[in-house]
């Protein structure tokens, strides 16, 4: 039996047993200063047309061929393949360039330290103007094996009322439910190899007025707070005052 159809009965199996379950907005998680040029994205999507009210925008990143394709042609062309949510990305709003590896990649669960399901998040960074609502229609997770055989994906969706404080300030993540963690860490983590598996997004939004919104996925046992640029100045111009107290003290 081929690889492909392993994963497939696999998944199939896994199905029959489970509950409703999908990727979903956890508002206790506060991850900040994800700025853009400080942490790379894996998804970075602006609609490419003339900017109007309610703008729909899609993006995607896969790998097809073995190969790390950014646009369209890495769009899955079905639903996730674990409790999938009827929404299908299209793609073809992806910002530019698409080589921009601050703006798109497809990182492995061994370089992000993730070692169950658990751990797996999503920020979403949106850029909307005076912190606009923006819909996330669908946020999909796929996993691939090293060398770029599909294996499985899920999805989920969240309405945001307002994106404040948006990029570079504080990010809204998505984690995996309880009831799909059992299921990701009977199909992805129970292989010897995990640590090697790709993981790439794809999303759909409405709403977006702005942009870019943004992607990545974090380890949320170890999440990393980069210190924005400006946070960083401030924070230089806060030391050097100090300096020049103490050397008036001192004389």
């Amino acid at each position: 039996m081929r690889i492909g159809n392993i994963y497939t009965v696999v998944i199939g199996a896994l199905l029959s047993a489970s509950a409703h379950a999908n990727l979903v907005f956890d508002s206790s998680v506060q991850l900040s200063a994800q700025g853009f040029g400080n942490v790379p994205r894996d998804l970075t999507i602006q609609h490419t047309g003339p900017g109007a009210p309610n703008d729909f925008e899609s993006g995607c990143v896969g790998i097809v061929g073995g190969a790390f394709v950014v646009g369209p042609a890495g769009c899955r062309a079905n639903d996730a393949t674990i409790d999938p949510n009827s929404v299908i990305p299209g793609g073809g709003d992806e910002a530019n360039p698409p080589n921009d590896n601050q703006k798109f990649g497809a990182p492995t669960l061994a370089s992000l330290g993730i070692t169950n399901a658990s751990q797996i998040g999503i920020l979403f960074n949106a850029t909307e103007p005076g912190g606009d609502a923006i819909n996330v229609t669908d946020i999909t997770l796929n996993f691939y094996t090293g060398t770029g055989t599909f294996i499985g994906s899920i999805d989920g969706q969240q309405n945001f009322a307002s994106s404040f404080a948006g990029n570079g300030v504080a990010g809204f993540v998505f984690r995996v439910d309880a009831a799909e963690q059992a299921l990701l860490n009977a199909l992805i983590f129970s292989q010897a190899n995990f640590g090697s598996i790709l993981l790439t997004l794809n999303s759909s939004l409405t709403g977006a007025t702005g942009g870019p919104e943004s992607f990545v996925v974090v380890n949320l046992a170890t999440p990393t707070v980069v210190p924005e640029p400006n946070a960083l100045a401030l924070l230089g111009l806060a030391v050097a005052a100090l300096a020049l107290v103490f050397r008036s003290r001192r004389r």
